[in-house]
Order: C-alpha cells, then structure tokens, then sequence
C-alpha cells in the first residue's frame, strides 16, 4: 500500500497536470507560438523573421556561398520581408532554394509538414509515417536586396546571468553538470553527457537563458547515472513518440524549475505552454500523456534540489 507522502505525491502531480493542460489549451486558443529564444544565426545562412538556420545540406551551402556576395548572411521569403518592413527592390532576383514534398506512407495524400494525415487521420510520430516523393523550390532575399536593410548584427554582448537570477545560478551550480558555452544550440548530448548551450548574451533576457538552461538540465538529468529515463537512455530519433514524450518532462521540469528558482518575465508561461503544445499534438492530444509526465518532471524537480 502506498504510504501518506506517495498519495499526496501522486494527487499534487495530478493536480498540476490538469492545470498544465489548461494552460496549452489557452495558448493554442489564442495562438500563441513558440519562438526560439535565443539567436540561431550565428556564423550560418538564417532567416531572421523565423530566427532560424537554414537547413539541409544544399540549402545551407549555396546561400553560404551567395551569402559572400552580400557580406550579409540572412535571407528571407520575399513575403517575409515585406512584413518585416525591409521590401525588396523592384528588378531584384531571388535564389533558389529546395524544400521535401512529402506524403502520407499509408494513404498516399500529400502531407507537407503537417504533424497529421487530412485523408485517413494517421498521426505522423515516425519518420517512416512520411514518404518524400520530390521536392519543391522557392525563392529567398538576401538582407541587402531589401528596401529597408536590417542593421548588421553587433557582437554577442558578455552578461553575467547569475545576476538577480542568483536561486537559478545556486542550482544549476551544485547540480554540477558540464556546461559549454557557445554556437546557436541548446542541447544535451547524452554519449558526451554534457550541456550545449549559447552565450547569455545570445538569448532574449536572462531569464529566457534560465528556462532554456532548466530545460536541458532536465534532459541531464535522464542519464542511466541519474533517473534512468528511457527518453535518453534508449534514444529512438528525433520525432520519435519516446523523443517527444522526453520533451514533454523536460519543458515541464523547466517550468516547476523556473518557479522554483523564481525565474520569470511576462511571456515565459506562455512560452512553456506553446512548447508543450507542440510535443502534446505527437503524442496524439492525450492528457494522460500529460500527467505521466508530471510525475516524471516532479521526480526532476527532486532531484535537482534535494
């Protein structure tokens, strides 16, 4: 029989579990996306509307090279340039780009990058739910073919985060991970078990560097050492439900983490709600998903401060 502490354990976690839901619910009403919140850019061709590296192999090389003949290294569609405020010169042409057309492996719809199937309802959670059947192409601007050029990109400004977030430092302190600092990746790399992350002064505020550092800390945490989850210990690839199900406990983590620490700014809840959103819609919508994985977040919590 479950002692007193377990019971009151089991009915806090279902508790925030309810309320967790609500909070996705209500930023998926009002449309709220999650944004990166530090510059991905760095040194590689990028869009600065999505704040985004340009991905693939062939994409990435050819607007590098391009690049070059700008001295400026972000390129953007020319819609998004219009609403960004810089429009593209009349005359200017754009370079091609490549993108996968994909389609549903069971039914043969086209899917895009849709995260479910609009004929027969298959949720795409595997790789090998998707066929690539070609590609498509489309054209992007550089910086400098616009009307209204973004101003060049300063140097990474040297913060301090510790300062007012003193609690955060604390812990992530005597939790003692390896940390390395630089490049534009969050990441916890589990064969090295060590932490990526970008300079301070690359994130929005500090407090977006807390919550993205939380975040991985939670990741850290999984190793066979620590809390043993299969998330990271028996790695099944990117997209995958096991990946997306680690997502979940991590960001949920990082927000008992952040108000643990007393880590907040206007936006941050949100912030957490639409990450969680993304991840709630691979695991096919299911609340129970949810409040598996705020018994497995509180357990980070625990761990992390006991």
């Amino acid at each position: 029989m479950a002692d007193k502490s377990s019971r009151t354990f089991a009915e806090t976690d279902a508790r925030i579990a309810e309320s967790i839901i609500r909070s996705i619910d209500d930023a998926v009403a009002r449309g709220v996306k999650w944004k990166p919140p530090f510059d991905q850019t760095a040194g590689f061709p990028s869009n600065p509307t999505t704040r985004r590296a340009y991905g693939g192999s062939y994409n990435g090389f050819i607007l590098l090279i391009m690049s070059s003949n700008y001295g400026d290294n972000r390129w953007a569609g020319f819609g998004q340039w219009k609403k960004a405020g810089n429009a593209i010169r009349k005359g200017e042409r754009g370079t091609a780009i490549f993108f996968p057309r994909f389609k549903c492996a069971k039914c043969n719809k086209p899917a895009g990058f849709a995260k479910k199937c609009g004929g027969c309802g298959t949720v795409f959670s595997k790789r090998a739910d998707k066929v690539c059947y070609g590609f498509g192409e489309s054209k992007v601007f550089n910086n400098l073919q616009g009307s209204k050029p973004l101003p060049p990109v300063g140097e990474i400004a040297a913060i301090d985060p510790a300062v007012g977030f003193e609690k955060a430092a604390s812990l992530v302190a005597k939790a003692g991970a390896e940390v390395r600092h630089g490049g534009n990746r969050a990441a916890y790399s589990p064969t090295g078990d060590y932490i990526t992350l970008p300079e301070p002064g690359a994130f929005t505020d500090s407090a977006a560097y807390w919550a993205t550092s939380m975040h991985e800390h939670a990741h850290w945490t999984g190793a066979a050492s620590r809390l043993n989850r299969p998330g990271i210990t028996d790695f099944s690839g990117f997209g995958s439900e096991s990946y997306a199900y680690e997502e979940l406990v991590a960001e949920i983590s990082a927000s008992f983490l952040c108000k643990h620490t007393g880590v907040q700014r206007e936006g941050l809840d949100d912030q957490h709600a639409a990450y969680l959103a993304s991840w709630r819609k691979a695991l096919s919508d299911d609340p129970a998903i949810i409040r598996r994985a705020v018994g497995e977040a509180g357990k980070v919590l625990r761990y992390l401060t006991k």
